[in-house]
């Protein structure tokens, strides 16, 4: 999978907002467009797979004309007109990572002292809008069970430091390997194409039914609350240690 956005049109695009958020799906692809100001569009667009010659670090005007002639040709004018007009610099295009919820649940996250947090252990895809949340919980959780540590002794102790990780590795499995499985999920429905079974299973059942269950379920997730500053021993304490 891949996706490329673009949020500036130096000339202005013309459209009122109106058109609001916008989301486009066929089989294999998704796009949408959300009208930001009158000259700033957010787009993106996310595929099944790479087209051939389309690498990490492509030509921006390649990107941008296989989006227009290629990838989204059958979408609607006012996406590719937005597409056309926008400025190149801002375009990206990357390959979207993804790890099995499995491997996040059962394998190996850490060693010793050291550990992984955000796109190392758990990349995703971003239908839910939640690597970037997800990988601030890790900080909040491993900061959390790292405080105890420094809390006891003053300072951070090496070997608590791995029972510390330990405990933030087994709280984070579960969380983490759910949202993985969640966000592919609602990909997967909203890339199924326009088929009676697959409209039924997106527009109705995930739409109307899940998805606001699902995003309030996410919402409602406490990680807890990092120490603060004056909780934590002062310089002239840890010195005395």
């Amino acid at each position: 999978m891949g996706s490329a956005r673009v949020g500036h049109v130096p000339k202005g695009h013309g459209y009122d907002h109106s058109y609001g958020i916008q989301q486009f799906v066929d089989v294999g692809i998704r796009a949408g467009l959300f009208i930001l100001n009158d000259k700033e569009v957010y787009w993106f667009f996310i595929g099944k797979s790479p087209p051939g010659g389309m690498e990490k670090e492509a030509d921006l005007q390649m990107i941008q004309r296989e989006v227009m002639e290629n990838l989204a040709k059958n979408l609607p004018l006012v996406y590719l007109d937005i597409v056309q007009h926008s400025d190149l610099s801002s375009l990206t295009w990357a390959p979207l990572m993804f790890r099995y919820p499995w491997d996040v649940l059962f394998g190996n996250l850490a060693q010793s002292n050291v550990t992984v947090a955000g796109d190392a252990m758990h990349p995703m895809t971003p239908d839910l809008g939640q690597g970037g949340c997800s990988a601030l919980e890790d900080a909040v959780v491993l900061g959390r069970h790292l405080e105890g540590s420094i809390s006891k002794h003053g300072k951070l102790v090496v070997r608590d430091a791995g029972f510390a990780i330990e405990r933030y590795v087994k709280e984070r499995r579960l969380r983490v390997a759910t949202l993985i499985t969640a966000s592919y999920l609602s990909g997967w429905l909203q890339l199924g194409g326009s088929s009676r079974l697959m409209r039924f299973l997106r527009d109705v059942l995930f739409f109307r039914f899940l998805l606001a269950r699902v995003v309030g379920s996410i919402a409602r997730y406490d990680c807890g609350k990092l120490p603060s500053v004056s909780s934590l021993p002062s310089r002239e304490s840890e010195s005395s240690i």
